[in-house]
């Protein structure tokens, strides 16, 4: 029961916050294959907030982040690129595995606005290598 609350909770502090931030929906390899939502808000020039909730196939179904993103240098003329660092939970078969995720995010992969590329590494009980694919939504 108290997973259910907790779940429902972090969902509607997700949707509430995300009101002013860009949504994407995000894909790819972490612990196993992933699938979830995020939100990514813009808090200064060189500087964004990103937190999301995401379904995986690995030991722990459920992987809730929040972090930060920090702006490093361009790939290119248009591909920026950036610095993610924060707190990763993973979630289920009766245990919780808090840790820290650093990972490189390349905005404008392939010259497409709204895709990005995000590769690293999440440190919960043990490294989880984590590469992934997003589209956002405007």
């Amino acid at each position: 029961m108290r997973k259910v609350l907790f779940g429902c909770l972090l969902a509607g502090l997700l949707i509430g916050c995300s009101q002013a931030a860009q949504l994407a929906v995000i894909g790819g390899v972490r612990d196993g294959l992933a699938v979830g939502v995020m939100a990514d808000q813009s808090v200064a020039h060189n500087l964004g907030l990103r937190y999301g909730l995401e379904a995986n196939t690995g030991r722990q179904p459920i992987i809730a982040f929040l972090g930060g993103k920090f702006y490093l240098t361009s790939v290119g003329r248009q591909m920026p690129m950036s610095l993610g660092l924060g707190a990763v939970a993973y979630v289920g078969n009766g245990k919780t595995s808090p840790g820290l995720s650093l990972s490189l995010i390349i905005d404008r992969a392939f010259n497409l606005p709204q895709l990005f590329i995000e590769a690293g590494v999440d440190a919960a009980d043990q490294g989880r290598f984590q590469l992934q694919l997003g589209y956002k939504i405007y």
